[in-house]
């Protein structure tokens, strides 16, 4: 498996369990070669820091509506947040926003776009959730090719 980077991300993960291309992904910031296209839209991740997450829900909402929206179109599609929730509910972030706000717009992202979200505490925490998140991926598209195999 070859991980796919965004061009826009500007400090990207480090991702040591696999190899890694930059590309221009056509929505969010990880992806996986050959299931994160529209040519076939299985897998992709949206990376936010706390501040961007911040601002992605409070000033920037439309565009990241129009975004999550997009990212529904992909059969797993998942949020790592390099924060805890604890920062969200102690507005360890610069904004106005109230945390029940913030929490209850990322539980509208879940329920309406069915996007998976993840706390992984930093950049680190975030890489190594998406690398988890690779290898149940691609374990189950060789447990459904096992099983075709089998059929045959």
């Amino acid at each position: 498996m070859i991980v796919l980077i965004d061009t826009r991300e500007q400090n990207p993960l480090q991702i040591t369990a696999y190899k890694t291309e930059v590309i221009c992904l056509p929505v969010g910031d990880y992806g996986i070669q050959g299931f994160s296209d529209w040519s076939n839209p299985a897998f992709i991740c949206e990376r936010k820091s706390l501040a961007d997450l911040i601002s992605s829900l409070t000033s920037d909402r439309p565009r990241f509506w129009k975004e999550c929206l997009r990212l529904r179109q992909f059969t797993f599609r998942a949020l790592l947040i390099e924060a805890n929730r604890q920062d969200v509910e102690l507005t360890q972030y610069r904004s106005l926003a109230h945390p029940a706000s913030i929490l209850a717009s990322l539980d509208a992202l879940a329920v309406r776009c069915g996007l998976h979200i993840f706390w992984c505490c930093d950049a680190e925490g975030a890489a190594r959730q998406f690398e988890g998140l690779v290898r149940q991926f691609t374990r189950g598209i060789e447990k459904q090719f096992n099983l075709l195999d089998t059929k045959s």
